[in-house]
Order: C-alpha cells, then structure tokens, then sequence
C-alpha cells in the first residue's frame, strides 16, 4: 500500500509537534565589525572505502568524510550550512550567504578550503567563500584537522576542508544521463534549479550542468530582514579519457552570485554594505599514470582561478554643534578587486615498502582592483553643500609566488603503522607604486618549513593513535600592502615587516570501526592541543586629523584544546549518531581565556525507514550549543536548543524529500556569527533522473 499524500501530512505535522527542551534566547549585543578570528572543534571520524581525495593523505591521524547523504540532509542553503552535518563545524556569516567556515580553533586563511583539491582562497581577504560552491554540486566533504603545513603548505594551520564535486566518468557501460533538481524554502522565498547532463563509457565521459538560485531575503522569527537577498548562477564542462594506465580529467566551472546583501553591515543611520558581485571561473586540468584510480603513481594538477570581488558600502555622518545637527554626510564606496591564482602540481607515488610520495607545488597570485569613493554633505536643509569623489587602491597591483617540495612516507609493521612527513616552502611578495596608492614599490621574502609524524596500534576492530604536525601561514596580500579606508572612517595600513604565524597541533585518542558485532560503525574519543605564534591582527595607533588609524601586527599567542567524541550506531535498518565537542582557548600573553573559541556542542542524529513496503526514509536532528560569556559583549550568547526533520521517499521515479529546519521557531544565533538564524522553515526537494543505456558496440 502506497502512502497518501495525507499520510506524508501527517507525519510531518508529528515531527514539527515533537516536544522540544529548548530555551527562549536573548537579544545578543550588536556586533563590532572588523576582522574576526575565530576558534572552533571538529571531530571527525575517519571513513574507509573512499575513491583517493585527501583521505588517503593521512593514516594516523584524524580524517572525516562526508557522503552526499549527509551534507544534503535537510536541505542546506549553502555549502556552508552543509558543513553544519560535520560535528563541531562553526561558521562565521554576515549574511544568509556569506558565510566561512571556522575549524578546529581558526578561521579565514588558517583553514584551507579546498575544491577537488583546488584551493579556494584568493591570496587577501579573509579566507575561501564557499557559497561560490553550490550545495547542489556537493558529493562529499572531506575534512583533516589540525596543523597540516607538511602536506599543504601555508593555510593549513587549523584544518583542511576539501568540497568535493567530481564524481568517476570513465570506467562505465556506455550511457546517457540527465537529472534534474528543484528546490524550495519559504519563509525566505529561496529557489534553486539545476541540471546535469553525463554521457559516460569506459574510456570517455562528458559532463555539462548549470544552475539558477535566488533568495527573496533572510527570514527570522521576527521578520524579514532587510540587505539579505541574493542571486546566483553557475555552471560547468568537465571531460575525461583513459588511454591504458594514464588518464586525463579537465573542467571549468563559473559561479556569480550578485546583489549579495550583508545585514551584518547594516546599523540604524541607514550604512549597509553589499556584494553586487562575487564570482569565481576556474580552468582544472589533471594528468595521471599508473596504480589505482585512487592512488596514481604519477599525477599533475595545473589550476587556473580568477576571482572577482566588488564591494560596496554606504556609510553617514553628522555633524552637530552645540548638540544640534548642522550638516549630514554620506559615503559610497565601491572596491572592484580582481585575483588570479595559477598553480601547478605533482606527485609521485614511490609505492611500497615505504609508501613514498613526493610533492610540489608552485603558485602565483596576483591582485589588483581600484577603489571609488564619493561623499556628499547636506545641510539642515537638505541642500547640497559639498560634493567629492576619490579614486584609490584597496590594494596596489602586487603579486605573490610560492615554490615547495615535500616527501611523506608511511610504513606499516604488523599492527603498528607510523606516518612522517616534511616540507619546505618559499615565497616572494612583490607591490607596485602607483599613482593613487601610498605604497611605495616593496619585495618581501618568506621560508618556512613544516612537519608531521604520527604512529597507530591496532587490536581488532579498535586502534590507539597519535599524531604531531606544524602549520603556517604566510601573511596575504592585504595585510602586508593594504593602505585604504574601512567601514567608514577607520584607516588601516598593511605591514610589510610581518611574520608568518605559525602552530603546532598535537592529538591522541581511541577510534574503532564496525565494532561490537558490526552495531557500532565509527567511534572515537580523543584529545587535542594547538599552539598558536605570531597571529596577526590589527592594532589602533592612535588619531590624525580625527581620523582612527590602525595597522596590521604579529601580536597574539593563543593554545587552542579540547576533547571530542563521535559515534554512529546501525539500529536495525536505521541509524544513529552522536557527536560531542568541548572547546578551550587560552591567551598565551595574558592568561585569559579566548571566547571566540565557540561553545561546547552536542548532536544528536536518529533516522531510518517509515514504512516496511515503501522506502520512505525519516530522520531527525537536536543540536545543542553551551553559553558563551564575552566580556567586550561581541560574542555572548545565550544556549540554545534547535531540531530539524526529514521525510525522503521516490514516487514516479521522482525523489522527494521534506525538511522543516528549527522546528520550533527558535531565535539564535550561532556562537561565532553575526545575523539571526532563520526561523522555522519549509523546504522541498524534487530530483528525477533520466537514464538511458547506449550501444556498447558504438563507443
């Protein structure tokens, strides 16, 4: 017997009526705008079985990988909210889109935010966006913690999250495919569409897809929020050959999102600040010989990516005298940036008995990108009393290259199994003087060199394991040539004369897979510690012309520790999950404890079949965060308690999933960001696949 659509009603009202534990939130203070550090925890659980990817970088130490199950379960916005399925993860928004990730005790350039192992960051800024990825695009996350300079170089300091879109296009029968996505979620009035064409035979496979997305706007318990719409569009061509035992893979994607609103940049007189555009084309291509799919024994990436980043900020002013308004002031300025980052890469995989590999990598950024600023000053009267516009930089031209070479090796005696790896990295830093940039012509250098070594003892389905690393980070673009206003008033300089920053993570712990007879599939209970040198923030230098002035320093000394644990049961034909974290960060100048480190989190993840004749699947979410105290009032927040559920099921060779997300109409936020959550919301999910078989005899 079929389920009526009464039936699926039903049982979702029961969901959305379950009774929940948690509390009423308070309103946060408002946030301080600028550059945010931030410190989270992610326990991941290492998964076996999966095709190469960055899982295969690291045996004795800490790795997670998502399935597309689990980063598609209800129905993310974002790729970032996605990553919300990984235990522990934290995200840093100023808007419903724009959002990064924060892990393992840092966040922007100290976590390396990967696309098929093709970094995502733009050489300045605040580390990768990873709205520019489609959710829809997702078929795994894969996650290393901690200090991971030995295998990927400068950025690697708190973790890599490596967002995985290519699936195998070769290898196949000879067919045809198509599928097709919509989506939806209201309140919010978000729309996605997208399609994926693949045609796919043992030798050859193309593969074309495009997508649309909008968002009407951020909707919270208390309203629609005003500067939160977005829109957005992308699409890819990707190929792949195999001629014997050497292969061939090469892609391009673009993405733009415009009109991107940021509520975090909006205050009471009006400022607010916007995206008209953020968009990324990059052009992959990828060459490789010998051994297994997943492990070539020879392999070179060549990577060309260029970003685009215009933003534009409205702020005002008054001017008063003897306590009256006499005169208000309104400023737009408009930054077009524009990055290009080219990279080349190889590997060679020396094989047994030492499991040697040996890799390179070289790189080159470049920026540039002029700045327009044009203000205009009324009088009590509204008239007109002064108009300016002023061409400038945010940054000069300038560019950056960086050349490196490592060697890993792992080796494997009886149930003992150890893990070493060294690297060594030099980079040059080049900026121009121009005509409206204060930055005279510059060349800095920077060297750095990185390590890891781990060790595991297994004893049947359980194994205890230890793992050491070193990360860096080589100061960006920004803060060493930056001269340039922000948010409206406040000048901030670059520093030539900075030091990268650096870390050293330690981690020891318990894990075991399909054990207790097979019920327990993952488990793992561990404890970490990172020490965090020379990270570089800004610091005010006081007042010219009653203009604040702040430039950037090496300034902090932070230890970053915890404890996590991470189990997931079968239940029957179902499942189970558990998740736990327990932060702490310390100020290693002053002794007090950092609250930016986010909050104690739990959560819990049940689900399973609903009927026994129709595969309808249900699953249920509670995720729980501790307070967070701040004595500046940036960060508190208070506790909070949300749920989510799910019903999935295919009808008419359709797939149809239902998801309410914060079913019970909470107001929060979470502990590292800066907007409201949205409230309780709907969303819907149809995808129908087309497949059609070909004439093996035609390839």
């Amino acid at each position: 017997m079929r389920p009526t659509p009464s039936t699926l009603c039903l049982a979702l009202s029961l969901a959305i009526a379950c009774p929940t534990l948690s509390r009423a939130a308070d309103t946060p203070s408002p946030p301080r705008l600028g550059v945010q550090d931030t410190v989270t925890v992610l326990p991941p659980v290492r998964i076996k079985g999966q095709r190469g990817g960055l899982t295969d970088a690291r045996s004795t130490g800490t790795v997670q990988r998502l399935s597309r199950a689990e980063v598609t379960r209800f129905l993310p916005g974002t790729s970032g909210d996605a990553l919300l399925a990984a235990p522990g993860v934290d995200l840093v928004k100023t808007g419903p889109w724009a959002s990064r990730v924060t892990y393992r005790g840092l966040s922007g350039e100290r976590v390396m935010v990967l696309v098929d192992g093709v970094r995502l960051d733009t050489g300045r800024g605040h580390g990768g966006q990873t709205s520019l990825v489609s959710s829809d695009r997702l078929d795994g996350v894969e996650l290393l913690p901690g200090a991971g300079g030995s295998q990927f170089g400068s950025g690697a300091m708190g973790g890599v999250v490596n967002l995985v879109t290519q699936r195998p296009l070769t290898g196949f029968a000879p067919s045809l495919a198509l599928t097709l996505n919509a989506r939806a979620s209201d309140p919010g009035g978000e729309r996605r569409e997208s399609a994926t064409l693949r045609w796919r035979t043992p030798r050859l496979g193309l593969e074309v897809s495009g997508g649309l997305g909008r968002l009407a706007g951020l909707a919270t318990p208390e309203g629609l929020v005003d500067h939160s719409s977005s829109r957005e569009d992308e699409w890819s061509a990707r190929g792949a050959a195999r001629w014997g035992s050497l292969r061939a893979d090469v892609e391009h994607t673009a993405h733009a999102a415009r009109d991107v609103g940021l509520p975090a940049f909006g205050v009471t007189d009006g400022a607010n600040g916007v995206y008209p555009l953020q968009a990324r084309d990059a052009d992959r291509v990828e060459l490789a010989w010998g051994g297994e799919e997943a492990q070539p024994r020879l392999r070179l990436l060549a990577v060309d990516q260029r970003f685009r980043s215009h933003f534009d900020e409205t702020t005002t002013d008054t001017t008063f005298r003897f306590g009256r308004p006499i005169a208000f002031t309104s400023s737009e300025a408009a930054d077009r940036v524009r990055v290009r980052g080219r990279s080349l890469q190889p590997r060679w995989n020396l094989g047994t008995p030492f499991h040697l590999t040996l890799d390179g990598e070289y790189r080159r950024d470049q920026t540039d990108g002029p700045r327009t600023t044009a203000s205009t000053t009324r009088n009590g009267s509204g008239a007109i009393t002064s108009e300016r516009t002023i061409t400038g930089e945010s940054v000069p031209p300038a560019w950056r290259e960086g050349l490196s070479a490592a060697l890993h090796a792992r080796r494997t005696l009886g149930r003992l199994e150890l893990e070493a790896g060294a690297r060594a990295d030099r980079f040059v830093m080049h900026a121009d003087s121009t005509d409206v940039s204060f930055t005279s012509e510059l060349t800095t250098t920077d060297s750095r060199g990185g390590g890891e070594l781990g060790v595991a003892w297994r004893m049947s389905a359980w194994q205890v394991y230890a793992h050491g690393a070193t990360g860096f980070r080589v100061p960006n673009l920004e803060e060493r040539y930056y001269n340039n206003d922000i948010h409206g008033g406040l000048r901030l300089f670059g520093n030539p004369d900075l030091r990268p920053e650096k870390s050293r993570s330690y981690e020891a712990g318990l894990r075991a897979t399909d054990a207790l007879g097979g019920s327990l599939a993952e488990a793992r209970l561990s404890a970490y510690r990172s020490d965090i040198d020379d990270l570089i923030t800004f610091v005010y230098l006081g007042q010219l012309y009653l203009i604040p002035r702040f430039q950037y320093h090496n300034v902090e000394r932070a230890r970053i520790e915890g404890l996590e644990a991470s189990m997931r049961w079968r239940v029957g034909r179902g499942f189970a999950s558990l998740h736990a974290a327990l932060p702490r960060g310390i100020d290693r100048n002053t002794g007090a404890a950092l609250t930016d480190v986010g909050s104690a989190r739990v959560t819990c993840d049940v689900g399973g079949p609903l009927f026994q004749r129709h595969p309808v699947q249900w699953a249920v979410r509670a995720r729980w965060s501790d307070r967070i105290d701040d004595p500046a009032g940036t960060l508190t927040r208070p506790a909070f308690l949300t749920w989510s559920s799910e019903l999935a099921g295919t009808w008419f060779d359709t797939r149809v999933t239902l998801a309410v997300r914060n079913l019970t109409h909470h107001r929060y936020r979470e502990p590292l960001s800066f907007i409201e959550e949205p409230g309780r919301t709907f969303a819907v999910s149809l995808k129908r696949d087309f497949n059609w078989a070909l004439d093996s005899k035609r390839d």
